[in-house]
């Protein structure tokens, strides 16, 4: 990955001081083109951008310990395709402060013109944060070189993410080293996370690797790999998370770890989280072997999962390791896939003994399997409406959220989307595919 040393924001050539003029390489960068700003290299002082220019992330850009970028409402941030992995990355102690709003969104997309973009075009967006990780503290560091995380800070701040599209990202650096779309390491409960998009990312759409930080309103399309992955000791809370994926290219709705070498490993990844959409493809359509999991809850993990919708997928809901099965729960929660069987098969499951079906039906539990949900146009790629159809049963037997946590909201329906009224993602998101 290429890293500049040039230190802080260039403005139409003109150098905006976050370190001095020793920081910089020679020969100095051509100045970006009128009404177009460059953000590279390390900001060390605090600084807010200007909505009315579009700014190019140039390689490996980093805001370190004890500076805030703040960026305003309708700013758009370009991935540069001519630098390898351009990457927004926030050290621990820093803090990215990106307030978009319904009709004014904040975009961070790929370089290339609109209909040539492509997955893995940049690396995206890493927020690095002082909260769990349930491995050793020198091992707590980052995939794509995004550097150190993790702590016993659980209330740290890394600022606030809202209204904010990540479009065209998830570089590899390595086989197997990849930056997402969105990256939460480590990242606290004191940092802000709503109305968030994850658009056609090569790797995982959002991923936590630990931390205690809250998600609510969250999508993800057409990720390549998992839509929502966490792992690592995340202990935070979501709500009104939905996922649509390709029907060519996609891995699991939901990928949840523990630790992958210790599955005793505490803190447990332990959240709870409620009204989930997750949409694979329709019978018949897509590649086989994509969207192949609904769900997979493995490696000794924890957590409460309630009012899911799991659509569409080869297998709605596996488990693996004893101590994943003793310990996760799922309830209230329908799966309709695309065989009437839509759990594992002893012959395909790493953890034969364990009866997804039976555990999937535990008294109690709530659950529904085979039975449609009667979604508007879920599998639709340009207008998906995830709202229940009328007559649909999602309207019944939904668990209420609790009432005075000061997170949750009251709800009194299954999935992420409540019938007969506007879609949250409506205005703010895009379909677009390129």
């Amino acid at each position: 990955m290429r890293k500049l040393a040039l230190t802080g924001l260039l403005l139409g050539g003109l150098h905006l001081g976050c370190g001095g003029d020793g920081d910089l390489l020679s020969p100095r960068p051509p100045a970006p083109p009128a009404g177009v700003a460059t953000l590279s290299g390390t900001i060390t002082q605090s600084m807010t951008l200007d909505p009315a220019l579009t700014y190019r992330i140039q390689g490996t850009t980093i805001v370190e310990d004890g500076a805030t970028l703040t960026i305003p409402a309708g700013t758009l941030l370009l991935g540069d395709v001519d630098y390898s992995g351009s990457a927004l990355i926030v050290r621990q102690g820093g803090r990215l402060v990106a307030r978009g709003t319904a009709d004014a969104p904040i975009v961070f997309t790929s370089s290339n013109p609109a209909g040539t973009r492509r997955r893995g075009d940049w690396g995206g967006v890493v927020l690095n944060g002082r909260s769990n990780c349930n491995f050793p503290s020198d091992e707590c560091v980052g995939e794509g070189n995004s550097g150190p995380y993790g702590g016993t800070e659980t209330d740290d701040d890394s600022g606030e993410l809202s209204y904010v599209r990540i479009e065209y990202a998830g570089y590899e650096v390595s086989f197997g080293n990849e930056l997402n779309g969105l990256t939460l390491n480590g990242v606290g409960s004191g940092t802000r996370l709503h109305h968030i998009q994850s658009h056609f990312g090569s790797d995982d759409g959002i991923e936590f690797f630990g931390g205690t930080v809250d998600l609510k309103y969250a999508y993800v399309t057409g990720a390549s790999d998992d839509s929502f992955d966490y792992s690592t000791g995340w202990q935070g809370r979501g709500q009104f998370w939905a996922a649509q994926q390709d029907p060519h290219d996609a891995d699991n709705g939901f990928e949840v770890d523990g630790n992958e070498e210790d599955f005793d490993a505490v803190p447990f990844t332990d959240p709870t989280i409620y009204n989930v959409t997750l949409v694979g493809k329709e019978a018949g359509t897509g590649s086989a072997g994509e969207s192949s999991r609904g769900i997979i809850f493995r490696r000794g993990t924890a957590g409460m999962l309630y009012n899911a919708v799991i659509l569409g997928f080869e297998k709605g809901f596996d488990v693996d390791n004893e101590e994943t099965a003793d310990r996760v729960q799922i309830r209230n929660s329908y799966v309709f896939g695309q065989e009437s069987r839509s759990f594992e098969g002893a012959e395909d499951n790493e953890t034969p003994d364990i009866d997804e079906e039976a555990l999937w039906m535990t008294a109690g539990w709530d659950n529904v399997m085979d039975v449609d949900p009667m979604l508007a146009d879920p599998f639709n790629l340009m207008m998906p409406d995830f709202r229940p159809f009328g007559g649909s049963p999602l309207t019944k037997g939904y668990a209420e959220p609790p009432a005075d946590d000061g997170f949750f909201e009251a709800v009194d329906y299954i999935g992420a989307f409540a019938p007969g009224v506007p879609q949250w993602i409506e205005g703010w998101t895009t379909s677009e595919q390129g």
